[in-house]
Order: C-alpha cells, then sequence, then structure tokens
C-alpha cells in the first residue's frame, strides 16, 4: 500500500539521535524516482512491472520501496510533523518486529544512526 505524501523520511548522519514517542504506525510503501538510476533500480523497475527488456536509456523510471510511518510527535526538540517515515530496510524490520511482537503503544524510542551509507545502521532503544 502506497502511504500518502508529503512523506517525513528519517535520515540521521552518524552518531545522530531523534526521540520520538510513537502513538500508532503503518507498514506500507513509497515511490522514489533516481535521477540516476544504477542497474539495480532499474532491475526493480523491470520486476515490479513484468518487464523483459529495460527501458531504453534516459527513460524516467520509478521503483516502490518498502516504507514504515511511524505516528506520534517528536520529544527531543519541536517539530511540525505528526509522522516520520523509515526506508531503512533494517530498521524497519527490526521496529516491524517490535510492533507485531506486540510493544505497547504509545512508546518512547531513541533511534541512533551508526556509520555512513551504505553500511549506516540504526540502533532502536525502547524507553
Amino acid at each position: 500500500m502506497l502511504l500518502p505524501e508529503p512523506y517525513e523520511l528519517v535520515d540521521l548522519e552518524h552518531l545522530g539521535a531523534i526521540l520520538l514517542r510513537v502513538d500508532s504506525w503503518l507498514d506500507g510503501s513509497m515511490k522514489i524516482h533516481p535521477k540516476n538510476p544504477n542497474a539495480r533500480h532499474v532491475r526493480i523497475h523491470m520486476d515490479q512491472r513484468g518487464l523483459t527488456e529495460p527501458p531504453s536509456p534516459g527513460t524516467p523510471i520509478d521503483v516502490e520501496v518498502p516504507m514504515i510511518r511511524l505516528v506520534g510527535k517528536r520529544i527531543d526538540e519541536p517539530h511540525q510533523s505528526p509522522y516520520w517515515d523509515i526506508t531503512s530496510k533494517t530498521l524497519r524490520a527490526d521496529l516491524l518486529a517490535r510492533f507485531t511482537a506486540g510493544l505497547p503503544l504509545p512508546a518512547t524510542l531513541r533511534l541512533t544512526a551508526n556509520g555512513h551509507k551504505p553500511q549506516k545502521r540504526y540502533s532502536v532503544e525502547v524507553l
């Protein structure tokens, strides 16, 4: 299920952290439009559309990527958004496992980035 725009993507710098009170969550996806598509983007684009031939070079493509939306409030600093979107595969998997296992909501979470892309990983601390 495509989640509606606008997106509020969580993309923290190394050792950056965000403190959130999560009241609810939605699992879904979003479409990205790579400016400089690589072979992986093209393969995913083809797979998602059942194409057998790649689009001609220069053709704009879009790719649907998994995303989890955390609905709540940022509590470490003022912020207007009522939700935050996460596309990191490992962080999304960690959060989904916690929520589906019954983490009681609302929950206060600290998300901390460790490392730099493409090896960046996020740690989750339940407060």
